[in-house]
């Protein structure tokens, strides 16, 4: 197995690239808490548009979700006007 590493060392720079471009990322990625100013979230949004997979992040977690309006209508005890 080592030989092969030896011979075709692909695999691993890839290993490594991806665990370069994970704590890049990680680094650079918007905090809990963290305040930012209205063009900074206005980018955020864009960038977020125009990913792959806009949904979720990495982790898969949800970056998103759908507010219906009838679900609206129910935690705010009101019926809006349509």
């Amino acid at each position: 197995m080592v030989e092969d590493f030896e011979e075709d060392e692909e695999p691993l720079k890839a290993e490594i690239e991806n665990r370069i471009a994970a704590r890049v990322c990680k680094s650079m990625a918007v905090k809990g808490g963290q305040i930012l100013s209205d063009e900074e979230q206005r980018a955020l949004i864009r960038d977020l548009e125009n990913c792959q997979n806009p949904r979720t992040c990495p982790h898969g977690r949800p970056t998103m979700i759908h507010l219906s309006i009838n679900l609206l209508e129910q935690q705010f005890g009101r019926k809006g006007k349509i």
